[in-house]
């Protein structure tokens, strides 16, 4: 199989590879693809019963939150319907789609995509449910919210008396089969459904794409040499378009979205009349006095370590493009690969406010409200997601040469 590492743009002829075999780029260690294993009953099983299990979550009792003889029950559609009531619409439909309504969608498409649908499918419709469908992944976080809701508890365990009720196993089995779904995906095998990839000849004479002018789709991975891939009729580019230009914008964006993230309140809590703001370092600092040292470390690094040292990372990946290749170029395409695979994390602390706000409304005896702080906070984690996905890694790779052009070809 002929492909192109999407990371330092070699391209590579590999060989037939079998069960729990894997293909590792010999330039950037970067892991290509797995053996074309069929696992679609696997996948069909896998998913839907997750779909099945999330089902079941949203009808009956998540959590239920007791104190002074005052008890509060609610639902797992309650985390975000609470929401709207305190005028955070977009924060609302947010946690809607990334916990719910996406997921849901993805499990829903892959059945009939594994049951041989995309054979019987007119191409272009194929073509468009296949993108659409493997485009929602990146935007589903329910194993985030998953440890978020965890995190809540420990948060208000000392206050009050919790229990899990059905839904809350329920949505724990949902995501255990969800991600082993996920895990058996085999993306090349649904778009060789649609259209076998074929071999472009003359690319093996070429050690980097770029130098024969050579691309390679990003949604297929279909090599072509024209502007549109044959395969799913993507623009094809060299370089994604003003990558850099892009990554920058967003980066900024989310350094002025980090500093009210950090100053204002993410929530305020009401305790017998008294109304209290709380921040993210006020959030931890209350964890690490209460003795919760692992949980407050996690809060600590997915909130406050990580977006900055994100911020960081690809403002000297950025800056690290204008120079050339070097023997530690193989290390930045690795932090860059480890950047981009935790950056979604950093949605811990908004889905531990949503809990917190759906779960605590007892009146003036105790209540959480959503501030204006876990807004920007959102915004930045978004932001800095799409900095990292508007960043292409192979630019770190380049020639001088290629660096005058690769931003607008």
């Amino acid at each position: 199989m002929q492909t192109v590492c999407p990371c330092c743009d070699l391209i590579i002829d590999i060989p037939r590879i079998v069960a729990k075999q894997m293909a590792i780029c010999p330039h950037c260690q970067h892991k290509l693809c797995e053996a074309d294993v069929n696992h679609d009953n696997r996948i069909v099983a896998l998913s839907f019963s997750a779909l099945l299990m999330l089902l079941s979550s949203m009808f009956y009792p998540f959590i239920s939150f007791s104190s002074s003889g005052i008890t509060q029950t609610i639902t797992l559609p309650d985390a975000a319907r609470i929401l709207f009531n305190y005028d955070s619409e977009l924060l609302g439909l947010f946690i809607d789609l990334s916990i719910i309504a996406l997921p849901m969608s993805l499990l829903v498409v892959l059945i009939p995509l594994h049951l041989g649908v995309l054979k019987t499918l007119p191409e272009g419709i194929a073509r468009r449910l296949l993108k659409v469908t493997l485009s929602l992944e990146p935007w589903i976080m329910s194993e985030i919210f998953l440890i978020g809701v965890l995190v809540s508890m420990v948060k208000i365990m000392s206050l009050a008396d919790i229990s899990f009720g059905t839904s809350f196993w329920a949505y724990v089995g949902f995501v255990i089969l969800y991600i082993a779904a996920l895990a058996h995906l085999n993306r090349p095998r649904l778009w060789a459904q649609i259209k076998p990839a074929k071999e472009l000849k003359g690319a093996e004479h070429a050690k980097r794409a770029i130098d024969e002018n050579i691309k390679a789709c990003h949604v297929c991975h279909q090599l072509c040499t024209g502007d549109v891939c044959q395969r799913c009729h993507t623009k094809t580019h060299v370089r994604n378009p003003y990558s850099v230009q892009k990554a920058t914008a967003w980066l900024i964006t989310s350094v002025v979205c980090y500093i009210p993230a950090n100053v204002l309140p993410i929530m305020h809590t009401t305790s017998l009349g008294d109304e209290s703001p709380s921040t993210l370092i006020g959030g931890v600092i209350t964890l690490w006095g209460s003795g919760s040292y692992p949980i407050a470390a996690i809060i600590f690094l997915a909130s406050v370590v990580v977006p900055l040292a994100k911020a960081f990372v690809l403002s000297f990946l950025c800056f690290m493009v204008a120079r050339p290749a070097n023997c530690h170029t193989k290390r930045y395409t690795k932090i860059y690969q480890l950047t981009e695979f935790i950056g979604k994390w950093s949605m811990i602390d908004v889905f531990v406010v949503a809990i917190l706000v759906a779960l605590v409304q007892l009146g003036n005896l105790m209540s959480v409200t959503p501030g204006l702080g876990i807004v920007f906070f959102t915004v930045m984690v978004i932001c800095q997601m799409m900095a990292a996905h508007a960043f292409d890694p192979r630019l770190l790779w380049d020639s001088p040469k290629n660096k005058t052009s690769e931003t607008k070809v």
